[in-house]
């Protein structure tokens, strides 16, 4: 093993020893009761940059017609981010030297999130999470599923099972 790899590896590990470790904490508030204290919303759900939209089972993208929608505590929405931050360093560490351009940067670029929540046909509670960092200075993104083609690391999306701590179909936007 490399040092270099060797490094990459601990950070990881203590990445995710700190996401399973803020996972656990329990708190029973849904994210309509955090967005309307303002001390909570500033820190733990910025609604500027975060937008919860209600699973349409009717449409049923991106998940299921099974699938039933769900509410997010607001331990859920922490837990959410932290796995968000997991999968992009994932993301950004697995890109090769001559792709690092495509690497996602959360905090410079302001990205934006839309949140999906719903419950499987297991009883688990898994969210679909939409990033973004353009909006065309329209609010719609905190109503409407924003759906982009191309647009590069701009644009990327990954869903999250909370009850397993797991994340999967992790994608990024093409490059037109």
């Amino acid at each position: 093993m490399t040092t270099r790899s060797y490094i990459i590896s601990l950070a990881i590990a203590l990445y995710l020893t700190n996401v399973f470790s803020s996972c656990r904490h329990s708190q029973n508030r849904t994210a309509e009761q955090i967005a309307e204290n303002k001390s909570i919303k500033s820190v733990l759900f910025d609604t500027s940059n975060t937008a919860l939209i209600q699973f349409d089972q009717k449409g049923n993208y991106p998940f299921d017609n099974s699938d039933r929608p769900a509410t997010l505590t607001e331990d859920d929405i922490n837990c959410v981010d932290s796995l968000l931050n997991v999968s992009v360093t994932e993301y950004n560490n697995s890109l090769d030297k001559e792709y690092k351009e495509r690497s996602i940067d959360l905090k410079k670029d302001n990205y934006r999130k839309q949140l999906i929540a719903v419950t499987n046909n297991k009883g688990e509670k898994e969210v679909w999470i939409n990033c973004f960092c353009h909006t065309w200075h329209s609010n719609r993104w905190k109503t409407e599923i924003m759906i982009v083609h191309d647009g590069g690391s701009c644009y990327f999306r990954l869903k999250v099972n909370l009850a397993t701590k797991k994340t999967y179909d992790f994608g990024v936007n093409g490059e037109a």
